[in-house]
């Protein structure tokens, strides 16, 4: 497999230096075609530093991560390519892994790792407690480190500029339309550079501002108790958690400030922003009813649950108590006022029904055109 390799740049020389070869390391010089920057006018020496490296140098027509993402694609020309931000430390693997996942399915349209906080002390704790806890969703994506199916993303209608924050989710519902997978290898971890928590700060602010949707796997994220609890920090106990693994007492009040910042942001009123439900496809609904499946308990076997319960799918007697699992983001289940985290059910086949219909209600669940 041979593929381009495609980013998007603006002032981005304070982070090229650590990303661009650790690019180079993970995809071999045998397997990398051309290597495609498309800066939005930068002011330092970002395009100096991607030449050093190799790499071809465009101007984007109109700045902004959407135009100069579909101005690659318009230049891109083998079967598929990649897409990296400024900020990745990548994997060594990650080539290997992905270019095996996606030549095994020609359904796949892209495939993805996960991220994680690098630099920052205080910001990798976080998210790497996050990522041990599986508070972080499996399902998770983005448009860096991917790599895709160039005839998907075509057929998708490329990066939309509808939501200046959001290419990477609306691209990824229009390949589920398509009839295509997006696939995140879980395992697969890189590193997202953060020079300090200020930065993060910063960030989040910026992606707040540039954002039309909020993305939620959790259809009662609109309402005013939880948005309260989510400004205040959310469970106080995984706060606890993480400062004791960390051992840090600067854990706890960077995760406080940016929840808070996060929350009160929210909060405010805004005319022209709305909260959407995460899209998901069969693939990930399969997924998601073996997570559920692993977590069976029997009711007798277990001295805790050995009470007369009833299904709630048919109100039989149940036999079994079913958990949803953690790794799936934030699912309040509306199936039963009295369904929560655990439920019971008489056989696997009425748990299956269950998280399907807790599935579709959490998420955005597209049937293919």
């Amino acid at each position: 497999m041979k593929i381009d390799i495609v980013t998007w740049t603006y002032n981005s020389a304070k982070t090229l230096t650590k990303c661009l070869p650790t690019i180079d390391r993970a995809i071999p010089r045998e397997n990398t075609c051309h290597k495609i920057a498309v800066d939005g006018g930068s002011q330092d020496n970002t395009e100096d530093i991607l030449r050093e490296h190799g790499w071809q140098v465009k101007e984007a027509p109109k700045k902004g991560i959407p135009y100069q993402a579909n101005h690659a694609l318009g230049i891109v020309d083998t079967k598929f390519f990649a897409s990296f931000e400024h900020d990745i430390i990548l994997n060594p693997n990650w080539f290997e892994r992905m270019s095996r996942l996606i030549g095994s399915d020609e359904t796949i349209g892209a495939v993805q790792g996960v991220r994680l906080y690098t630099g920052s002390k205080t910001m990798q704790a976080i998210e790497r407690w996050q990522y041990r806890a599986r508070l972080i969703p499996r399902w998770v994506y983005s448009i860096d480190n991917v790599l895709y199916r160039t005839e998907a993303v075509k057929r998708s209608g490329g990066f939309s500029d509808e939501c200046m924050a959001s290419a990477d989710g609306i691209l990824r519902k229009n390949m589920f339309l398509a009839s295509y997978k997006w696939i995140t290898d879980y395992a697969l971890v890189s590193g997202h550079y953060r020079k300090d928590f200020f930065e993060q700060f910063k960030h989040q602010i910026n992606a707040a501002q540039l954002a039309t949707y909020v993305w939620s796997s959790n259809p009662e994220s609109g309402s005013l108790p939880r948005r309260l609890l989510s400004t205040l920090g959310g469970n106080p106990v995984n706060v606890l958690n993480m400062s004791l693994q960390s051992r840090m007492l600067r854990v706890p009040v960077a995760w406080y400030i940016l929840r808070f910042e996060k929350g009160l942001y929210l909060s405010l009123p805004h005319q022209y922003k709305s909260v959407k439900r995460v899209a998901m496809d069969d693939w990930y609904l399969r997924e998601f009813q073996r997570d559920v499946r692993s977590s069976a308990a029997d009711i007798q076997s277990n001295a805790k649950n050995a009470v007369k319960s009833s299904c709630v799918w048919c109100a039989k007697q149940a036999s079994f108590v079913y958990e949803l699992p953690m790794a799936w983001g934030n699912i309040l289940p509306k199936l039963h006022p009295r369904i929560g985290p655990r439920f019971a059910v008489c056989s696997p086949q009425h748990a299956d029904k269950v998280a399907e219909k807790i599935f579709k209600d959490a998420f955005d669940y597209v049937s293919p055109n």
